[in-house]
C-alpha cells in the first residue's frame, strides 16, 4: 500500500504572450516587496484550503507564482486587446454589463454569468471607503472590484477556470486514485490579473486594503 499525498498531476496552460508585472519602473527592492506580499496575500486566499495545506513548501511557491504569473498575464493581452486598462470599458467592449444595486449583505460584488452581468453592491462598497483610508487607493477601488469580477468573466467565456487546470493526488490505495482541485487558484489568478490591469503596486497600505478586502469576503 502507498500513499502520495499533494501531487500535482496537470500543469496550467499559460496563455502565450509576454506579460510582466506591473512594478517594472520600481527599483529592485520594491520589486521584491512587491512579489513577497502577492505571494502573502495568495498565502492567505489558500489558507483554509486542505489539499493546498498538504503541499509541501516548495510545491506551494511553485504553484502559487505560475497562477499569478497567468494573471499577469491574462493582463496583458487584454490591454494590448482593447488599448485601455480601465476594467469598465474592456467589460462594456466584451459586452458585460456592470451597474451597483443598493444592498448584497455580506458580498461585495459577483459575476452573472447568465446574464453576463459585474454586480457591484454600494453598501459594501461604502463600507469601504469608511473603513480604508487611503489616498493609494481611493481612485482604483470601483475599478478593483470590476476588474476582478471580469477576470471570472473570462474564465467562463475564454480562458477557462484556473483551478481546474491543477489536479492533486490526495490518496492511492492501489489502483484507486483520489484527486481533487484548490479553488482559491481562481481568486489567487484574478487577484494578480486585477493588480496587473490597473498597474498597482502592492505598497504596504494596499496589501492592508487587500488584506482586509480577503477577511472581509471570507469570514
Amino acid at each position: 500500500m502507498s500513499k502520495k499525498k499533494g501531487k500535482r498531476t496537470s500543469r496550467a496552460k499559460k496563455p502565450q504572450v509576454g506579460g510582466s508585472p506591473p512594478s517594472q519602473g520600481t527599483s529592485v527592492a520594491g520589486k521584491a516587496l512587491n512579489e513577497r506580499n502577492r505571494i502573502a496575500l495568495a498565502y492567505m486566499e489558500l489558507a483554509g484550503d486542505k489539499v493546498f495545506q498538504r503541499l509541501s513548501e516548495e510545491q506551494k511557491l511553485e504553484l502559487v507564482q505560475e497562477v499569478l504569473s497567468i494573471g499577469d498575464e491574462v493582463a496583458s493581452w487584454l490591454v494590448a486587446e482593447n488599448g485601455t486598462n480601465d476594467p469598465r470599458k474592456i467589460a462594456s467592449t466584451l459586452g458585460v454589463k456592470v451597474f451597483g444595486v443598493d444592498r448584497g449583505r455580506s458580498r461585495g460584488s459577483e459575476y452573472r454569468r447568465e446574464k453576463k452581468e459585474i454586480v457591484v453592491y454600494r453598501d459594501f462598497h461604502e463600507k469601504l471607503l469608511r473603513e480604508v483610508r487611503s489616498a493609494e487607493l481611493s481612485e482604483h477601488l470601483l475599478k478593483f472590484v470590476v476588474a476582478h469580477q471580469l477576470f471570472h468573466h473570462l474564465e467562463l467565456s475564454r480562458i477557462g477556470e484556473i483551478y481546474k487546470r491543477y489536479k492533486f493526488e490526495t490518496f492511492r490505495v492501489g489502483p484507486v486514485v483520489v484527486r481533487k482541485q484548490i479553488r482559491g487558484l481562481s481568486n489567487v489568478a484574478a487577484r494578480a490579473f486585477t493588480q496587473s490591469l490597473l498597474r498597482l503596486e502592492i505598497s504596504p497600505q494596499v496589501f492592508d486594503y487587500l488584506t482586509y478586502l480577503l477577511l472581509y469576503n471570507n469570514r
